[in-house]
């Protein structure tokens, strides 16, 4: 079984889908799911495709927020 550290309460889910495949990937930090969106990018896969959301832990609830494409874009300038 794999395990995912949630820091801060807030992890994030990447979901790519490519045709009728998707795929979907957990990680502890925002820095982690943006490298796999400039990989996507780079092989050649449409915005459009990639969605990245956060999850915080509010006590027993979820609060699910799309990460906008201006707060990728920074993080993926600030990585190179």
């Amino acid at each position: 079984m794999t395990e995912l550290e949630v820091k801060e309460n807030r992890f994030y889910v990447l979901r790519i889908r490519e045709g009728s495949v998707e795929k979907i990937t957990l990680h502890s930090e925002i820095s982690s799911s943006v490298e796999r969106v400039r990989e996507a990018l780079k092989n050649g896969m449409s915005p459009e495709s990639i969605e990245l959301m956060s999850f915080d832990v509010k006590e027993e609830k979820f609060e699910i927020k799309g990460v906008p494409w201006s707060t990728i874009a920074a993080e993926l300038v600030k990585e190179t």
